[in-house]
C-alpha cells in the first residue's frame, strides 16, 4: 500500500455509512474497507467521506487530490505543513495558502513529504482554520482577544492583566461535540496581558458548518471565557499578637501582606496592632472600616480558642466562612462588613511560602463575592505540595477539576 492510499484508509477505516457489501462509495469510484483491506482505489480526483459513525448531522465530503512533489510547484496549500525536531521546537514550515515553489520542495522532503493533498471544500464545509477562528471568537468574552498562530489553533489571549474566569460546564459540552478541541488554563487563575489563556482548533481539515453553529449556541450568551480586571484597592490590616504588640517580636506580617497586595496594584494604606483581646480586635476592625478602606486584613491564629474570629464578629461583620479545606490556611476567615470584605489570615502564613490567602486575594480584587461554596470547592486542589522552589501560581495547587 502506498503512503498516499494509507493515509486515506486511515481517514475511512472507522466511517459509516457502507453499502450492503461493505463498501465505502467516493465520487469517482468504490473503496472498500471490509476485512480492514483496501481493495480498489479510484484514480484521479477522490471525494472522500470525511467524518465518524458518531455523525449525525451529516458528513463532511471533502474533495483531495494527491500529487507528487515535482507536480505541486504553482499549488496553494491547504494546511499548515509541520516540522518536529526532537527536543528543539514543533512548528509550521510552510502556512495555508502558501503558493509552492521550486525552493520549497527541498523543505518538503526534509519534513517526509513525497506526495500532497489538494483540499476542495463542498457546500456546508468550513476550512479548519476559519473553524478555529470561530470557535474561539464565540468563546471569547471581555479581555480577551484571538489570533492565529498557525497550524490550525487559535489562541485566545488576555488583552489585560487580571483574573480569568472560564465556564467549566459549558466547556465541557462543547468539548463533547465531536471534532472541537478547545483547551484552557484553571478558571480564576491570575493572568498578564498578551498571556494565551486558551486554543482552540477542530480535528479534522474541515467542519460542518452545524456543527460551529451548534458550538456557537452552545457558547451564546454569558461569555465562556473572561478576564476580569483588577480593582487597585486600599485595604487596612489589623495585626493581632501581645508579644508584636508590645514590641518584643518585630512584625513580620506587615511587609508581607503589603507585598502581596503590591503583586496586584493595590495597597496597604492603614496599620494598628493589637492585643490578643476581643474588644480591642473588634474597636480596630471598625475603626479600619470608618477609614474608608475597601478591604480589612486581620491576622491571628484563628483557632477555636483564638480571639480573633470573635472579634471579627463583634465588629459586626457578617462571616462567610471560617475554615477551609485547604492547607496551609485551613482555619482562614471571610466575613463581610456591607461590601468590605474582611479576611481573617492565620498566622500560619508566615512560615508558608503560599497558603488560601494567596488563592482567593485575586479574586477578592477582581470584585468577587465569595460565597462558603467556593471556599469548599478548593478541597480538590487545595494541598499545597510544599516545593522548596515555589512555583505558584504555575501549580496545582487551589485549581481543582
Amino acid at each position: 500500500m502506498t503512503r498516499g492510499v494509507r493515509v486515506l484508509f486511515e481517514s475511512l477505516r472507522n466511517l459509516r455509512p457502507m453499502d450492503d457489501e461493505g463498501h465505502t462509495r467516493s465520487g469517482t469510484g468504490i473503496i472498500c474497507a471490509s476485512g480492514g483491506v483496501l481493495k480498489q482505489v479510484p484514480q484521479g480526483r477522490r471525494t472522500v467521506l470525511y467524518g465518524n459513525a458518531l455523525e449525525r448531522r451529516g458528513v463532511v465530503w471533502l474533495r483531495l487530490r494527491e500529487v507528487r512533489l515535482d507536480e505541486a510547484v504553482g499549488l496553494s496549500l491547504a494546511y499548515d505543513l509541520t516540522e518536529i525536531v526532537p527536543g528543539q521546537h514543533k512548528g509550521a514550515v510552510l502556512r495555508r495558502g502558501h503558493v509552492l515553489t521550486e525552493a520549497d520542495l527541498e523543505v518538503l522532503r526534509r519534513i517526509g513529504k513525497s506526495h500532497l493533498q489538494v483540499l476542495e471544500l463542498g457546500p456546508g464545509e468550513v476550512h479548519e482554520d476559519d473553524a478555529a477562528r470561530r470557535l474561539a471568537q464565540a468563546m471569547a468574552g471581555p479581555g480577551i482577544e484571538v489570533s492565529m498562530p498557525g497550524e490550525a489553533w487559535a489562541d485566545l489571549r488576555a488583552s489585560r492583566t487580571g483574573l480569568l474566569k472560564v465556564d467549566s460546564v459549558r466547556l465541557q459540552r462543547l468539548n463533547l461535540v465531536d471534532g472541537l478541541l478547545v483547551a484552557t488554563r484553571h478558571d480564576n487563575s491570575p493572568v498578564k496581558e498578551g498571556e494565551v489563556v486558551a486554543r482552540a482548533k477542530v480535528r479534522d481539515l474541515a467542519v460542518r458548518e452545524e456543527v460551529l453553529r451548534e458550538a456557537e449556541g452552545i457558547a451564546a450568551g454569558h461569555p465562556m471565557l473572561c478576564v476580569l480586571p483588577y480593582r487597585r484597592l486600599r485595604a487596612g490590616t489589623v495585626i493581632t499578637g501581645r508579644e508584636v504588640y508590645e514590641g518584643r517580636v518585630k512584625d513580620a506580617f506587615g511587609p508581607l501582606l503589603r507585598s502581596r497586595l503590591e503583586e496586584y496594584g493595590s495597597t496597604v494604606t492603614h496599620i494598628e496592632f493589637v492585643p490578643d483581646e476581643v474588644a480591642e480586635i473588634a474597636r480596630a476592625i471598625t475603626s479600619m472600616l470608618g477609614k474608608d478602606v475597601d478591604m480589612v486584613l486581620v491576622t491571628g491564629g484563628m483557632s477555636p480558642d483564638d480571639s480573633t474570629v470573635e472579634g471579627v464578629r463583634r465588629s459586626g461583620a457578617e462571616v462567610v466562612f471560617h475554615g477551609v479545606p485547604v492547607s496551609p490556611g485551613a482555619m482562614s476567615v471571610l466575613a463581610y462588613a456591607g461590601e468590605v470584605p474582611v479576611v481573617g489570615i492565620p498566622a500560619g502564613l508566615l512560615a508558608r511560602q503560599r497558603g488560601f490567602f494567596d488563592l482567593v486575594l485575586p479574586r477578592l480584587l477582581a470584585g468577587e463575592r465569595l460565597r462558603r461554596e467556593d471556599a469548599v470547592h478548593y478541597g480538590h486542589g487545595g494541598l499545597c505540595w510544599g516545593c522548596t522552589v515555589c512555583a505558584f501560581p504555575a501549580c496545582s495547587f487551589g485549581k481543582g477539576a
